[in-house]
């Protein structure tokens, strides 16, 4: 009975520490009088990393990073949380991270199954490119 215990637990932790982490990149385009780069003319990008383990939990997070142009891997990492459902995942992040203003949040809303995603609180190009890196 015992080994019987160690195998379900040892399985149960395995399976759920295997989760493969997921990271999208979305690119904002530039917009009137902005010069972007890349094939998408792209301003700003956006680096959202998760576990999918962590679709399970109560307060998911995930690893936020922005930089203008079209790399945004040497963009500083913030920690934020995010929402999902079968349809939608909704990454939350300030805008400006040192803010404490709550007008300072934005959500990115992306559709699980086409990645095209818009951001809230902008003005121009709230539609995002997006796609699995």
């Amino acid at each position: 009975m015992p080994r019987i215990s160690v195998l379900l637990m040892t399985l149960a932790f395995c399976s759920t520490a295997m989760a493969d982490p997921v990271t999208y990149i979305c690119e904002r385009p530039a917009w009137d009088g902005k010069k972007g780069c890349g094939p998408n003319d792209t301003y700003y990008t956006y680096r959202l990393q998760l576990d999918t383990k962590d679709f399970e939990h109560e307060n998911p997070e995930y690893t936020f990073q922005r930089k203008k142009g079209c790399d945004a891997s040497k963009g500083v990492k913030h920690r934020y949380h995010y929402s999902v459902d079968d349809e939608t995942i909704a990454f939350k992040f300030r805008k400006e991270p040192r803010s404490v203003s709550t007008s300072t949040w934005s959500v990115i809303y992306m559709d699980r199954e086409t990645l095209k995603a818009t951001m809230t609180r902008v003005e121009d190009s709230p539609n995002l490119v997006c796609h699995v890196e």
